[in-house]
């Protein structure tokens, strides 16, 4: 068993690197437990966005998080379909990150015994098959 600690920040970083974050997205800004940033679309008025990402729980594999934006945009958004990646699915408001089959695919046998939230980092207990 292993005990992995890590912050938002980092796992921002992993998403970049795996091309987990579209490149509409930008301005990425982290405190504490929320994340914001900008996303550009051309076909939602105002051209900008500012979005926020709250953690919820992690439970079965799975790690919930919220995203929160204005009221036209959180309406607009109820209705259409942006964010479909492999370890990604989106239904408004709820974000679900696969990170348990994102971690057996990446390295074929770290899996998640526990994962907590705390100060802004994540303290993950993890054991090797």
């Amino acid at each position: 068993m292993a005990e992995i600690r890590i912050t938002i920040a980092e796992i921002i970083d992993i998403f970049i690197v795996n091309d987990l974050i579209p490149k509409e997205v930008s301005d990425l800004q982290i405190s504490g437990d929320h994340i914001k940033f900008k996303y550009k679309d051309k076909f939602i008025i105002p051209k900008q966005i500012t979005f926020e990402i709250n953690i919820v729980e992690y439970s079965n594999g799975m790690l919930f998080l919220k995203l929160k934006s204005n009221w036209l945009v959180a309406n607009i958004l109820k209705h259409k379909q942006i964010l479909e990646k492999k370890y990604l699915q989106y239904q408004h408001p709820k974000i679900t990150f696969f990170l348990q089959q994102f971690l057996t695919d990446k390295t074929k046998m770290v899996h998640i015994e526990s994962l907590n939230f705390n100060n802004g980092n994540f303290i993950i207990k993890t054991f090797n098959e």
